[in-house]
């Protein structure tokens, strides 16, 4: 039998993954909570007295490097990779939004050319299993969260999860599917680079 604090390890499972499984009463939810902040003051630790400083010193560079930042020009934008800052896309198209009704994917064009497709994304539920040949998908999330299932050449799947400010590339010729893990939809910036380009 579990103690009030214990939240067993096959609850959390199904409240997370059974999308058919009933939701937490109330109380399961308030027991949950207890637990957690029971755990948190059982192993809470005081701060050294330089910490708030130091944060407070970040946060305010990380405002200055904002207000410096350059806008993006929506009709020169930036090739998406490893090194790109989310914030900078999430300025640059948030006058941009999904018609209220949609059904599970909403493309929004950003740019087409000989190099390149790019999109704003919006995504409710799941991308069905894709691969492609001719061009390298990349996509930065820009709000919510998914998994990717991406299986090589050799048949090797591995699953990544990603949340906001997180970047991806699927290479030519790997199957990969996405599934939505937020419970609002993921938006995303969608970037097909052409080969022949």
């Amino acid at each position: 039998m579990e103690e009030k604090y214990d939240i067993g390890k096959d609850a959390i499972r199904r409240w997370l993954e059974d999308e058919n499984a009933p939701a937490p009463s109330e109380e399961e939810v308030r027991d949950a909570e207890d637990a957690l902040i029971a755990f948190a003051r059982a192993y809470s630790q005081t701060p050294p007295g330089h910490l708030r400083g130091t944060i407070l010193d970040k946060i305010a560079r990380l405002k200055d490097v904002q207000k410096k930042a350059p806008v993006f020009d929506l009709d020169h934008l930036p090739m998406l990779d490893e090194n790109t800052n989310w914030l900078d896309w999430e300025n640059a198209v948030r006058e941009i939004e999904a018609p209220k009704e949609f059904d599970n994917i909403y493309l929004h064009p950003l740019e087409s050319n000989e190099k390149r497709d790019l999109f704003l994304i919006w995504v409710k539920t799941f991308v069905e299993e894709e691969v492609h040949h001719d061009l390298v998908e990349s996509f930065l999330i820009l709000e919510g969260s998914c998994e990717c299932h991406i299986t090589n050449l050799a048949g090797q799947t591995r699953i990544v999860r990603m949340g906001q400010g997180d970047f991806i590339t699927m290479q030519t010729e790997e199957k990969h599917d996405i599934v939505i893990t937020s419970q609002h939809p993921a938006k995303a910036i969608l970037q097909w680079r052409k080969l022949a380009a």
